[in-house]
């Protein structure tokens, strides 16, 4: 029965059996949602397969030779083999001012392909 002196009544307290029906629901609608990135993963990548294969980033002839020891000791390699690491997914990947170029990078220096892998790859943030 409700007062008459204005006041609000309190909610009701929340039940064990409301609270963990909630949890599970929030907790099968986040892991419904990570499936998403599977298919945006595939995309980057037919993306970095297209845009590296007419490339050719391996002119280091203006390099010293200990930047493009930077090369050889991380394995650079212009098309990866990983399906899920390759430079234009990774986060020190520099892309270039027009797609028809070489990209950079922030650990390897020289030429860098969309397509290409070391070993200094790094997952993007988000």
């Amino acid at each position: 029965m409700r007062r008459l002196t204005g006041e609000k009544p309190s909610p009701a307290p929340c039940t064990r059996r409301a609270f963990v029906r909630i949890a599970l629901c929030a907790g099968a609608g986040a892991i419904a949602g990570c499936g998403g990135g599977e298919a945006e993963l595939a995309a980057l990548r037919e993306r970095a397969r297209t845009l590296g294969a007419g490339l050719d980033c391996s002119d280091v002839s203006g390099l010293q030779p200990a930047e493009e020891r930077t090369r050889v000791d991380n394995t650079y390699r212009q098309h990866s083999d990983k399906p899920d690491q390759f430079c234009l997914n990774c986060l020190n990947y520099v892309p270039p001012p027009a797609e028809t170029a070489c990209g950079t990078c922030k650990t390897v220096r020289g030429p860098i392909n969309p397509d290409g892998w070391c070993k200094q790859w790094t997952k993007t943030r988000g």
